[in-house]
């Protein structure tokens, strides 16, 4: 009788180690699911092609590192957070395809309200 107890408290103790082990591992799988990148995509968005259009129409002498600090300044944004945004997304190519979908339908619609100023 001892130990049929004994052997069914041993099989309760290892059920109960596989739970938790697999608590444990359910929990560091939500902890590290995406988040997302560190500058939100709207925001980034804007910040890239106001970067882009700054260096493409500028005809001073600015260097790319002055228009890009400007740009985030402008924006409040760290470089830290920029490069960390862009490491973000060349870490998952398919996002910048829907990146760049939005950023294009965005300029044409920044073209459209530039010609319709008086």
């Amino acid at each position: 009788m001892t130990t049929g107890k004994a052997e069914s408290l041993q099989g309760w103790k290892a059920k109960n180690q596989k739970q938790y082990l697999l608590l444990i591992l359910l929990f560091f799988s939500f902890v590290s699911c995406d988040e997302g990148p560190p500058i939100p995509d709207e925001k980034f968005m804007e910040l890239y092609v106001d970067l882009l259009i700054i260096q493409d129409t500028t005809t001073t002498n600015f260097s790319l590192d002055s228009v890009k600090t400007l740009v985030l300044d402008r924006h409040n944004v760290s470089p830290e957070q920029y490069d960390s945004t862009i490491g973000y997304y060349n870490s998952r190519p398919e996002k910048w395809i829907v990146f760049f979908d939005s950023a294009t339908v965005y300029v044409e619609r920044l073209r459209l309200e530039a010609e319709n100023q008086p």
